[in-house]
């Protein structure tokens, strides 16, 4: 398990699906360049967390910003991020 420290998020980006399993195309509205993923962890101090009376939670969808460190992690990527480089929570 990762275990962010202080106020930052690790999200696991999500990649739009661009077609269905028998292969048409999706039109996608979601420019390219946006980074959407799904909270990962929060790290105990963070002010957005639902523990310190905030609004986010493990599992909410969000748009992050590009300032982020890249991470490899048992295979799977990760992002990990400072709290205020959450830009929006996907309702």
């Amino acid at each position: 398990m990762i275990k962010p420290i202080f106020d930052n998020v690790i999200v696991k980006k999500i990649e739009e699906k661009t077609s269905t399993n028998s292969g048409i195309l999706l039109n996608t509205n979601i420019n390219d360049n946006v980074n959407i993923g799904e909270i990962f962890s929060i790290g105990e101090a963070s002010v957005l967390s639902i523990e310190n009376g905030g609004e986010l939670k493990k599992g909410d969808k969000v748009i992050f910003s590009d300032n982020y460190k890249k991470i490899e992690y048992k295979g799977e990527n990760y992002y990990i991020l400072n709290e205020e480089e959450l830009l929006a929570i996907l309702q």
